[in-house]
């Protein structure tokens, strides 16, 4: 049975123990965080030992196969080159990195070590995207266009681990692995982003051509709701030349528009099915514990991580 251990008791960090416990591929067997409430109630809610840092973790008794990074991206590098000296498997949040050079150094050094290195690329797992996903290959028509949006309220100063491309290197890395998910690899790309009321980007539109002939628009903006609210915080329209499908969120509604028709469909996750952000967290998380006990690579693996990460780079450079 694979033994994971959660480096990072956050938002993030929760819903990761949660399917390690839960999960026919795992158990859960340590916790990791430098907040004592954090640790101490995760310990105790699990029964299992908690340390402050991974260092105390791998210095302990404590046996474990996998270690799943839930940190800030800031100590993403350190934390994944300790777990793979140690020999363990490595499920990271995104993004893995804020450079491809330093993702390029962990996916050599995962490699050689022989180590499985997925990717929390958790929106693929949308109900709504997955959906889409089958319909545009039973589809089978010619992909034409794909417009990609998303508005989340961010903060309009740096500071922490909070930098002044933040919106990019941690938000549209989200966005942009959607849109290649959907649509496939990625050949060029132009963009502009705008500083307005903020010390780091605020709003951006990228301009995308896949190596498929498909183009695209991606965009994003720091103006969106403050609180956890009905509004959609993404919108995802994809054309094709048999239909036009349109994804509210990730999860919420799938609506489908034939071109040969005037009627439309609507797919909608049962109102009995849990539908929020968290769901596509657990079924990534999922997917990368049944892939270790298969011993194949993750569906959302550190070779994704690279590629988008350089793709983020070209859209700095075109900035």
């Amino acid at each position: 049975m694979n033994r994971c251990a959660v480096i990072g008791c956050g938002w993030a960090g929760r819903h990761h123990m949660e399917t390690a416990a839960e999960s026919a591929f795992a158990e859960l067997a340590a916790v990791v965080d430098p907040d004592e409430n954090k640790r101490q109630a995760a310990s105790e809610r699990y029964g299992i030992p908690a340390y402050r840092t991974l260092e105390e973790l791998l210095a302990s008794p404590t046996e474990f196969d996998t270690g799943i990074v839930a940190t800030l991206p800031g100590l993403h590098a350190e934390q994944c080159r300790l777990l793979i000296a140690a020999g363990k498997h490595i499920l990271c949040e995104k993004p893995v990195c804020r450079t491809s050079a330093e993702i390029a150094a962990l996916q050599r050094e995962a490699q050689q070590a022989g180590i499985t290195f997925g990717v929390v690329f958790n929106q693929r797992y949308g109900a709504a995207v997955r959906r889409a996903k089958e319909m545009m290959e039973a589809d089978g028509g010619t992909l034409h266009l794909i417009t990609a949006s998303m508005y989340q309220h961010w903060p309009t100063q740096t500071g922490g681990h909070v930098t002044g491309t933040f919106m990019i290197t941690d938000a549209c890395c989200h966005l942009l692995d959607l849109m290649t998910y959907l649509c496939g690899p990625v050949q060029q790309v132009k963009a502009i982003a705008a500083k307005v009321e903020s010390e780091l980007y605020s709003d951006i539109s990228v301009s995308i051509l896949f190596r498929n002939g498909c183009v695209g628009c991606m965009s994003h903006s720091n103006v969106g709701g403050k609180l956890d609210t009905q509004h959609p915080f993404q919108c995802v329209d994809i054309h094709t030349k048999n239909a036009r499908y349109c994804i509210e969120n990730q999860c919420d509604r799938l609506t489908v528009y034939p071109h040969d028709s005037l009627e439309r469909l609507v797919y909608e996750p049962s109102v009995f099915q849990r539908r929020d952000y968290s769901v596509s967290m657990r079924l990534a998380c999922e997917d990368f514990l049944r892939a270790v006990a298969q011993v194949r690579t993750p569906d959302a693996n550190i070779d994704d991580a690279l590629i988008n990460m350089q793709i983020l780079e070209a859209v700095l450079a075109s900035i």
